[in-house]
């Protein structure tokens, strides 16, 4: 009996222990990267909402739940997170409904851009603090890309084993508490950067969203429909990443088709009085508080008008949590307007900037030569610069006459920032890995530059074979690939209208 004790004690510390060494290792998500503690934060909010939204950056950036509380008395709760894929929302609203029905669920469309699973980190800055049940369970084998395995998120400390070595202060001091980083899945931004240099739209071989995606769609507006919830589309302002109006008229049609309302607020921007002078914090990505309420006051007329929401803010029992959502609210504000008076510039910190994981996620790793790049494909050639795709970016921009203009965004495919620099006839656009940036693409914008074998957009689709030979179908134009990149020559009419290299890193 002794002997079967002194086993199980010991079982049991070892099994203490492991848990302990994981609850230690796994991100905590505070600081930095504070998006990945907004799934969790849902179960700890009383589940009695009227509206839902659902979605990526847009939704939990640019909608505040706390300006719906108090012009409107409407109780809203935002299940976004960074990246959040269709797949992700629908299974984000299975899991809502085990414990609640909403009357309203929005949805913020940018996500049907993607098709495929995309990147592990931000998978789990989505799904990690989802608790177990079967909508987890689904979400986490749509969404894994082929490097992940689902016992890692079973078991995490096996994904995360090697933190060991780079732990932080706030992995011991958020190792048994947690503190609230959002106000109802709304992560406030006091601070402004205005819109500048934004780039406009690439072409692109394929303008249709992806079946995998639609699917999911109509999964959502069947599963509102069984339950009786209205379902509103909505796509937030944002200038970039940019949408395309063939994107916008799939939507539109879809729409249509389930009747269901939408609402484009990048056509709603004059209506709305948003200014992307003052009322965006990172150039125009996202909107600061004060453009999200000016947005969210919209919206929340809209959602008065058109669905069956009274106002709450008589109940008493809700307007005391709602009491404290507002002290914490308002000194999230005064604390971030301080470091601003104090610093004379806005907070560093950018959401969605890093990786939640020690890997990049699905995205290959560029095959970068001494920092120089392969240096095996097709080279763009300009006042004596030769340009290569996954070429080290410094020297080459260095190299280059002064740009016409500079546009830096939040990467969603890498750690760090993308970036493009714009010349005027052409743009280089960029990307970070470990802290080095490297060219991603080169896009042509007139007939002004020429590829180094002497194609330029306005050519005919004749010439362009002579000088490439066929080449393979890219959709609306001809794609030629060698040494890890890819040539697109796009088509109209049978004459060139864009001409890009593009890294394979971007696949």
């Amino acid at each position: 009996m002794k002997k079967r004790i002194s086993a199980l004690a010991a079982v049991a510390l070892t099994l203490a222990g492991l848990w302990l060494l994981q609850r230690l290792l796994v991100p905590k998500y505070f600081g930095d990267v504070t998006e990945g503690a907004f799934t969790a934060e849902y179960y700890a909010d009383e589940p009695d909402h009227e509206v839902l939204f659902l979605g990526d950056c847009e939704a939990y950036e640019n909608f505040d739940p706390v300006y719906l509380w108090e012009h409107f008395g409407i109780n809203s709760y935002i299940r976004g997170s960074a990246q959040q894929l269709v797949w992700q929302s629908y299974y984000m609203l299975e899991d809502a409904l085990r414990y609640e029905t909403p009357k309203v669920v929005v949805m913020n469309v940018l996500a049907m851009k993607y098709n495929e699973p995309q990147s592990e980190a931000y998978n789990r800055i989505t799904l990690e603090g989802m608790k177990w049940g079967m909508p987890k369970i689904q979400a986490i084998r749509a969404s894994m890309t082929e490097e992940e395995n689902f016992i890692e998120y079973v078991f995490p400390i096996l994904r995360y084993h090697e933190r060991i070595f780079e732990l932080k202060e706030d992995d011991l001091k958020y190792l048994f508490k947690k503190e609230k980083v959002a106000h109802n899945g709304y992560y406030l931004r006091a601070d402004a950067k205005p819109a500048e240099n934004v780039p406009g739209g690439k072409e692109l071989s394929d303008y249709s969203f992806g079946d995998n995606a639609w699917n999911y769609l109509e999964k959502m507006a069947d599963l509102c429909k069984e339950k009786g919830i209205e379902l509103l589309l909505v796509k937030a302002p944002s200038l970039y990443p940019y949408w395309y109006d063939e994107w916008e008229k799939q939507i539109e049609d879809f729409a249509e088709k389930r009747d269901l309302p939408y609402l484009n607020y990048l056509e709603l921007i004059e209506e709305t009085g948003l200014d992307f002078e003052t009322d965006t914090y990172d150039g125009g990505l996202h909107l600061n508080v004060y453009g999200a309420d000016k947005i969210t006051d919209h919206l929340g007329r809209f959602l008065k008008e058109n669905y069956d929401l009274s106002d709450r803010r008589n109940e008493a029992g809700l307007a005391a949590e709602w009491d404290e959502k507002l002290r914490f609210y308002e000194e999230d504000m005064k604390r971030q307007l301080d470091e601003i008076a104090a610093k004379g510039t806005t907070p560093s910190v950018t959401p969605g900037t890093q990786e939640a994981t020690p890997t990049p996620g699905a995205k290959p790793t560029p095959d970068v030569k001494n920092g120089e790049g392969a240096r095996e494909g097709y080279a763009f050639l300009y006042k004596g610069v030769d340009i290569f795709m996954d070429a080290e970016a410094k020297p080459v921009i260095e190299a280059l006459p002064q740009t016409v203009g500079v546009y830096v965004a939040p990467s969603c495919a890498f750690e760090g920032k993308d970036r493009v620099y714009n010349y005027g006839s052409f743009e280089i656009d960029t990307y970070e890995l470990s802290g080095v940036e490297y060219i991603s693409a080169v896009i042509f914008k007139d007939d002004l530059v020429e590829t180094k074998e002497g194609a330029y957009i306005g050519m005919d689709e004749s010439d362009v074979k002579a000088l490439y030979g066929e080449g393979g179908d890219a959709g609306n134009g001809i794609v030629y690939e060698k040494g890890g990149m890819k040539l697109k020559i796009f088509l109209k009419d049978g004459a060139v209208t864009q001409i890009q290299y593009l890294s394979n890193i971007l696949d």
